[in-house]
């Protein structure tokens, strides 16, 4: 029924660790774990649609293995990327003496029409954003670069081109593309109008927009002068509505899995101890927002354990009104006691 119809796989399977070790009939520990896996990852594949991705979380122990493996299984070019997640901030102290702080979540496409869900921006990063206009929110930058190797005029020579200033509105000059000598020629004479090129202390550089593109976006210009008397042009930075892209870091504070897992899992059922090792709900959640789940669209666990996957599948719909759907697998006697 649900063959090639699953938008997202998100699972956490045993880490094969100490403290969650499987028991085993033989003595090939990692040889047994990747088998299960392996038979496992197969079989959900099959139930990915053309565009679903996959989430496995790991830890250091099997991590190295178990991305191997997820290559073998979606193909080298299907993985999407790996991002580090602090989901122990106190740490947890090893045999090797160092005090394990995170573990990780393997993306993986079923291919290449798969795309990368944005995330909400937070509060800080939208306060980045103070002005707004007619359009939307957006902050004044530099229209100069001068940051990279590529913002030298010899990287991209069409990003240097002269700019009219006039009380402190910005035009465009008459000119001309020199092809042989890779520069433009500035076709007129400014009478009391200051000429501006994209150059400090000698050196030049680029601006942000190129010519073509700066025509539609005159307007979006404006000049400062600096205590030196220095004229500085900005342009207005818009706000992308969509959001950002994950970053590969996940430090922020909700990915404590104790706080965020272990408390809460508590608070619900009011026992202490009912689930060892439960996630972090807004770990998932993200999990879930990067795999880019929507509405109707449905996302299976199949190794549900304390149910977090469908708890967040539950308060993303809550939040924006979809109606996704969760599939959760599990079995044992906390199937009943936690999980339903």
């Amino acid at each position: 029924k649900y063959k090639r119809s699953i938008k997202c796989i998100y699972i956490d399977p045993p880490y094969n660790t100490g403290q969650s070790e499987i028991l085993y009939k033989n003595s090939y520990k990692h040889s047994s774990w990747l088998m299960l896996m392996k038979d496992r990852l197969r079989l959900g594949h099959n139930l990915l649609a053309i565009d679903g991705m996959q989430c496995t979380t790991i830890d250091d122990v099997e991590f190295h293995r178990l991305r191997e493996l997820i290559a073998l299984v979606f193909g080298e070019q299907n993985l999407t990327g790996v991002a580090v997640i602090k989901n122990n901030p106190s740490g947890r102290s090893t045999v090797k003496g160092f005090s394990i702080a995170h573990e990780y979540g393997i993306f993986s496409s079923r291919s290449d029409e798969a795309m990368l869900g944005m995330l909400p921006r937070t509060k800080k990063q939208l306060m980045q954003y103070p002005e707004k206009d007619e359009i939307g929110r957006f902050q004044w930058r530099n229209f100069l670069r001068a940051g990279g190797a590529n913002d030298f005029r010899k990287a991209r020579p069409r990003l240097h081109y002269p700019l009219i200033v006039r009380d402190n509105k910005v035009r465009l000059p008459k000119m001309e593309w020199d092809s042989q000598k890779d520069r433009w020629d500035l076709l007129e004479n400014p009478q009391e109008e200051t000429v501006l090129w994209p150059s400090v202390n000698e050196i030049d550089y680029t601006w942000r927009l190129g010519v073509e593109t700066l025509k539609t976006r005159l307007d979006d210009l404006r000049v400062r002068t600096l205590r030196n008397n220095r004229l500085v042009v900005e342009v207005k930075f818009r706000l992308d509505g969509r959001g950002v892209l994950a970053k590969t870091m996940w430090d922020e504070k909700e990915m404590n899995a104790t706080a965020y897992g272990t408390t809460m899992l508590r608070n619900i059922i009011g026992e202490s101890q009912v689930f060892s090792f439960p996630k972090s709900i807004y770990a998932v959640e993200k999990s879930l927002r990067v795999c880019s789940v929507h509405e109707n669209q449905n996302v299976l666990d199949y190794f549900a354990g304390s149910g977090t996957t469908g708890h967040a599948v539950i308060n993303l719909n809550r939040e924006d009104g979809e109606k996704r759907k969760f599939i959760l697998v599990e079995m044992a006697e906390y199937f009943d006691t936690v999980l339903l």
